[in-house]
């Protein structure tokens, strides 16, 4: 699972983003003041290397840092993505964030469905795979299926092959290439939305439901699990 670090000196707004983040499939750890207070800059880079993050939203205004200057020695000692939250949204704050290495900068005060949005998708830039082929055999723990993007259908030994509709394929692709981690429904939606799909809440859950039957045709039962609230995984 995705683990997301927040570098925040609100204890308030760190609390509501960590639980937000947990909410949304996410493991989320918020780095308390206290964690660092009195530290040095070199402290604080081990503090943040020690918590093996996935990505790390980072405050500009800390107790006794410069965020920025944090996000420039923190990428110097490692490649996890930065993304900047600050109520100071001036260009030049901006500029210099992206100049010392930050993946993306979100102003506060911020939507938290747009400040997850712009999360996954550093997440998606940064830890993408290298991707799913034209033909791709897929582990499960239901089973191992073939999937043919090319055809549009998933096959298994034994059994006849099964046609998938565009969002079907789709959203099956998403799951694979992310095997092993929630992928939110936000971001399902989003994906197909840029697939050029008209797709609402209701056709997601139209459009999984028909997905697992599909692969239950093919002797794949129980390869993806719905998590309530955050999402589905493909075991």
């Amino acid at each position: 699972m995705f683990r997301i670090g927040i570098l925040e000196d609100d204890i308030k707004v760190g609390e509501e983003l960590r639980l937000f983040l947990e909410s949304s499939g996410y493991e989320a750890v918020f780095i308390k003041p206290e964690e660092y207070f009195g530290s040095s800059e070199k402290e604080m880079i081990s503090l943040l290397l020690s918590k093996k993050l996935t990505l790390l939203l980072l405050d500009v205004g800390l107790p006794g840092f410069d965020g920025i200057r944090i996000c420039k020695a923190f990428r110097e000692a490692s490649e996890i993505p930065v993304v900047m939250i600050t109520s100071d949204n001036s260009e030049l704050t901006e500029l210099l964030s992206i100049q010392s290495g930050a993946d993306d900068f979100v102003p506060k005060p911020f939507n938290t469905r747009i400040l997850l949005a712009r999360i996954e998708s550093v997440i998606r830039r940064v830890y993408a795979p290298a991707g799913i082929q034209d033909l791709t055999y897929v582990t499960t723990e239901g089973g191992t299926f073939k999937l043919d993007t090319a055809k549009g259908r998933i096959s298994c030994d034994g059994f006849p092959d099964a046609e998938l509709t565009r969002n079907e394929l789709h959203i099956l692709k998403v799951l694979a290439a992310d095997k092993g981690n929630i992928v939110s429904r936000d971001r399902l939606i989003e994906e197909l939305w840029d697939n050029e799909a008209f797709v609402d809440d209701n056709t997601l859950t139209v459009n999984m439901t028909r997905l697992k039957a599909k692969l239950e045709q093919i002797g794949i039962k129980g390869a993806i699990t719905t998590k309530r609230g955050m999402g589905y995984l493909l075991n």
